[in-house]
């Protein structure tokens, strides 16, 4: 099949969109190989909604150019694209060029073409397809004349970023993207003390000196979620240096919360991924974290000599941890001592696993991470393993080693951003005492980046500043944790009550839970809802100034539960499309739609209903009101009546492992609605 092209003659056969361009007019002159934009894809496959509107043009690219003069000179060539997940390689003439950067952010990548590459007369250029489905948009590819250190340099930007409130050098993200968004191919120094990839650029004291090809661009500094950002559009002329000065100022107050990413690795101890152990420290200073956990797989990695090396002491602070990884599920620990050996990570037995990790030197946290993921054929938190109506895991004993779950790993995004949030409400409510907690799982200097999920943990500032740590890790173990990707929602419960409180109540008033929403500038929120043992039970839509801070603050007057109860708060808003913190698409997505969001939610605020002084979990409430009128239809059901969905699920969990039958449909018609729908929920799932 052929149809006619503006400047092309295009054929559609084996799987390849075949383009055949005319000669250039002048061989020095930029020159464009794509006359209009190529959906490269698999047809009937789309990966993603947005690309399912209009079918692919093909599976791969080829490009058929002739030159009509001498070829054997360097040559460099400029390639748009956005979507890349996985490896599309780059070839001319049957030779590798290399490869399209893994980054789904659109961008533009040089390619340098050596010596030889190019043949006097026709020429083919093509892009190859991975073996799984991978939509990617091919925007534009430039041939130029010269080679890729000329073709992506020629003007200076001198960009110094400081501190708003005082003028002072501000660690920070330099972006550089086209005036429409791509990010484009630049040089930077002084090299050994910045972190550098295609249009980024991360410093440790605000400075960049910055070669790009000459042309109009945008430039951003950014640091994170509590900052705001700057941008300034410049002119880079040819053989000048163009003063760029921008400041940053601290947007979102958190007193006595320190942040932390939890979850982080280099390609020097991971083996895997891009960023150098130096880079890391880079990356770290540049988007705002005050504690980073080295958690390289089955490694013990020290930041200290790096953090000399990059000049980066005293901008945060870094402990050594292990990101045990096994064919069983990935398992985060830490702090660990210096010099201490790393756990046998080929245990496949939980049991003995989990102490093994807990028994590892100066631990203090061990945490499931990014629990729905696919790794070695199993999902930790995986239909074959946990009951998310019930709570029930098959190695429900083991989960008492756990402190934490990852609720929000940025690497790892759900397609349905509740989803783990449920998984973690049936851990609780079957009793498990275990904090949520929110990372990056980063591996890259721009692709999932640091920091972009963390947690805020309570924690004395100044002592956490001079490096005495003990009280962050008492804010894990007592659950005084924020997770934030993009927003901060904190609670207050009957005035006092924040995140890993008890708080006492009496039944039959009312009392008030305050949940207030903050975030930068440039994100927006527009729901908050509250959760009491882990069901919806208040939501609101919000609605706020552009560039407001504080994006609601909501009370709601709240009846006292009959029994103890659990109250957590999540706020989400519109996903961010800005260069410097795109929203990632979800890693292991179970739908093609795909709905960027910024989320905050709590940890729980722990309800004492029934005066004993004491939380009683879901589960332990539901085997007391066993205890006491048993599995007789007749008495449980109706002492079910005044309590929750989460214990009627937990009463009808009991009644199915203790192997009574389940209630007739006439005894369930005349049921409580919550206890009606839990105990059909329960018997629907029940093996």
């Amino acid at each position: 099949m052929k149809r006619h092209h503006p400047l092309a003659l295009i054929s559609i056969g084996s799987g390849l969109l075949s383009l055949l361009c005319p000669a250039a007019t002048g061989e020095d002159a930029p020159r464009s190989l794509l006359a209009e934009k190529a959906l490269l894809g698999v047809a009937g496959q789309p990966e993603w909604d947005d690309f399912a509107t209009r079918p692919p043009d093909s599976a791969g690219l080829e490009i058929d150019f002739a030159i009509a003069g001498p070829a054997n000179a360097p040559h460099s060539l400029l390639i748009r694209h956005r979507g890349v997940k996985l490896r599309w390689r780059v070839q001319l003439n049957d030779k590798d060029l290399g490869s399209l950067p893994t980054l789904e952010q659109e961008q533009i990548t040089a390619f340098a073409v050596p010596p030889g590459a190019l043949v006097t007369g026709m020429n083919r250029l093509a892009l190859l397809p991975p073996p799984t489905p991978d939509d990617i948009e091919i925007a534009a590819i430039d041939l130029l004349g010269e080679p890729v250190e000329k073709a992506t340099s020629g003007s200076t930007l001198d960009v110094v970023v400081t501190h708003g409130a005082d003028g002072s050098a501000l660690p920070c993200r330099i972006t550089v993207t086209t005036p429409d968004g791509a990010i484009v191919p630049l040089r930077a120094e002084p090299a050994g003390r910045l972190a550098i990839r295609e249009g980024v650029v991360y410093t440790g004291d605000g400075r960049a000196r910055i070669d790009l090809r000459p042309g109009r661009y945008t430039v951003w500094a950014s640091r994170g979620f509590e900052w705001s950002h700057a941008r300034m559009d410049v002119e880079a002329t040819a053989g000048k240096t163009i003063p760029v000065a921008l400041s940053l100022t601290h947007e979102v107050p958190l007193p006595g919360w320190i942040s932390v990413d939890s979850h982080i690795h280099t390609l020097t101890d991971s083996g895997h991924g891009d960023a150098t152990i130096d880079e890391r420290q880079l990356t770290i200073a540049g988007e705002g974290i005050e504690l980073a956990i080295a958690t390289d797989h089955n490694h013990h990695a020290d930041y200290a000599p790096a953090v000399e090396r990059t000049g980066t002491a005293g901008l945060f602070q870094h402990v050594i941890g292990n990101e045990v990884t096994t064919k069983l599920g990935h398992f985060n620990a830490f702090p660990i001592l210096p010099g201490t050996q790393p756990v046998d990570h080929t245990v496949d037995d939980w049991e003995r696993l989990l102490p093994a990790i807990r028994a590892m030197p100066g631990v203090r946290v061990v945490i499931l991470n990014h629990p729905r993921n696919l790794h070695s054929g199993f999902v930790p938190m995986g239909p074959t393993q946990f009951d998310t109506v019930t709570g029930r895991h098959r190695r429900e004993a083991a989960l008492r080693g756990l402190d934490g779950f990852e609720v929000v790993t940025s690497a790892a995004m759900q397609s349905d951003i509740r989803l783990l949030f449920r998984d973690w409400f049936a851990l609780l409510n079957r009793g498990h005492r275990i904090a949520a907690v929110g990372s990056s799982d980063t591996h890259d200097v721009n692709r999932f980046l640091l920091g972009q999920a963390r947690t805020y943990v309570a924690a004395e500032e100044n002592r956490v500043a001079a490096g005495d740590l003990a009280s962050v890790w008492q804010g894990y173990e007592d659950g005084k944790m924020l997770v934030s990707m993009g927003l901060v929602a904190e609670i207050s419960v009957a005035g006092t009550g924040r995140v890993g409180d008890l708080i006492p109540a009496t039944r039959g008033t009312t009392l008030p839970v305050v949940v207030t929403v903050t975030g930068p500038s440039w994100t927006r929120a527009d729901r908050i809802e509250l959760y009491a043992n882990g069901h919806l039970i208040r939501q609101t839509g919000i609605s706020h100034p552009d560039g407001a801070i504080e994006k609601a603050r909501q009370v709601w007057e709240i009846p006292v539960p009959a029994h103890d109860t659990h109250f957590v708060a999540i706020a989400t808003g519109p996903g961010v499309d800005l260069p410097f913190a795109e929203t990632p698409r979800p890693y292991q997505p179970t739908s093609r739609t795909f709905e960027p969001c910024v989320i905050g939610a709590t940890n729980p605020v722990w309800l004492d209903a029934d005066g004993d002084g004491a939380f009683t979990a879901a589960r332990g409430t539901a085997e007391r009101l066993i205890k006491a009128h048993g599995t007789d239809p007749a008495r449980l059901l109706p002492a079910l009546a005044g309590a929750d969905e989460a214990i009627a699920i937990q009463a009808a969990a009991l009644w199915s492992e203790a192997g009574a039958p389940a209630p007739s449909p006439d005894q369930l018609a005349a049921a409580d609605g919550a206890v009606r729908r839990a105990f059909e929920s329960v018997f629907r799932t029940a093996p």
